[in-house]
């Protein structure tokens, strides 16, 4: 049977000011028309797993909204974590939480901060996943065809075909240099890696077991009160790493699912070039603007109105209380300014 573990504990810095420590990332209405990530995720599900066989986990400090904007999921499958200790704890408990409901449970990880366009492209890819990791008992981790060249994103290189939509996987390769990014794209055996994998459960928990020893002995101590985990102390000690560092990239097996579905994970203000409504001179705008001799810039207001004169390729983000305006090519750099902010005296670390 196939469960779903949606992960919904980014923070998304990269989006201030918009993405804040108390509504982050998944909580955002970003997408004109359509509701916020996490409730764009567990939608994105069905009919494919219902909603009693999903589990939401997030910070615990956001258990009131994600407990809001998952209605259908059982209160008891929506966990709030005591800290962020990246995603390897997170996949650790969830699994062994389904585990316990179904010992013949497969399972479905996701970020809940992602975007996915096509439902049917994404529902048949994760189909031929299934199929391939309840016959083969590995791992399904699933890539998209790159856009363009990007340093920005992990990639997956695919090793050999065996049917037409799955690769033995060959590679993980970190975030290349730009030079790099561009020679994988011309090979047509790279794709990105779109954070998106599939596994038994009990074969997810043995190669925590392998690949993350210290994370599996937690895990026998953890259990669940009141939507949260206890001890948080004993959550507290585990390591705070990626599920791909301590697990995905040591296996010595595992498949690649091409995702032939329109991706993007949302990570800058860049990326909304491809999801916000364009004018006729490249300018990509959410609200109220009026743009003169200025092209490519990208533009978010909800409550004024923006006007732009004789400027490119600008980020403008208006909100409440904070206005950002930046460089479209410096987006990556959000989370030093978010760092600094959060250092900085009381004035300023309330808008981080």
């Amino acid at each position: 049977m196939l469960w779903a573990l949606v992960m919904a504990g980014g923070l998304g810095t990269r989006l201030w000011p918009l993405s804040r420590k108390k509504r982050p990332k998944p909580f955002l209405d970003l997408i004109p028309g359509r509701a916020n990530l996490l409730q764009e995720t567990i939608k994105r599900l069905n009919p494919l797993i219902p909603a009693n066989r999903i589990w939401v986990i997030g910070n615990e400090e956001h258990l009131s909204n994600l407990r809001r904007y998952s209605p259908r999921v059982p209160k008891n499958q929506i966990i709030g974590e005591p800290a962020s200790r990246n995603t390897a704890p997170t996949v650790a408990f969830g699994a062994a939480q389904i585990l316990r409901k179904d010992p013949r449970a497969t399972v479905l990880v996701l970020p809940a901060d992602h975007w996915i366009g096509d439902k049917k492209k994404f529902h048949k890819a994760v189909c031929e996943g299934l199929r391939v990791s309840e016959r083969t008992r590995a791992f399904s981790i699933f890539g998209v065809k790159p856009a363009f060249p990007s340093s920005s994103y992990g990639y997956l290189k695919a090793g050999k075909e065996v049917s037409r939509q799955v690769y033995q996987l060959r590679q993980f390769v970190e975030k290349p240099s730009p030079k790099r990014a561009k020679a994988f794209l011309k090979t047509g055996r790279f794709f990105w890696h779109a954070g998106i994998f599939l596994a038994l459960a009990q074969t997810m928990i043995a190669a925590i077991q392998e690949c993350a020893p210290r994370i599996a002995i937690g895990l026998s101590k953890l259990n669940t009160r009141n939507g949260k985990i206890v001890p948080a102390k004993v959550f507290h000690a585990l390591p705070s790493i990626s599920v791909d560092y301590a697990v995905l990239e040591k296996l010595d097996r595992a498949y690649l699912i091409r995702g032939d579905f329109d991706w993007c994970d949302v990570g800058t203000w860049k990326a909304f070039e491809a999801l916000w409504p364009k004018d006729k001179f490249r300018n990509s705008v959410a609200g109220s603007c009026f743009a003169l001799n200025s092209q490519g810039n990208l533009v978010y207001s909800k409550n004024r109105f923006i006007c732009l004169q004789g400027v490119n390729d600008l980020v403008v983000i208006d909100t409440p209380d904070a206005l950002l305006v930046s460089r479209k090519d410096s987006s990556e750099e959000m989370r030093r300014v978010v760092l600094h902010l959060a250092k900085e005296k009381k004035a300023l670390s309330k808008y981080s």
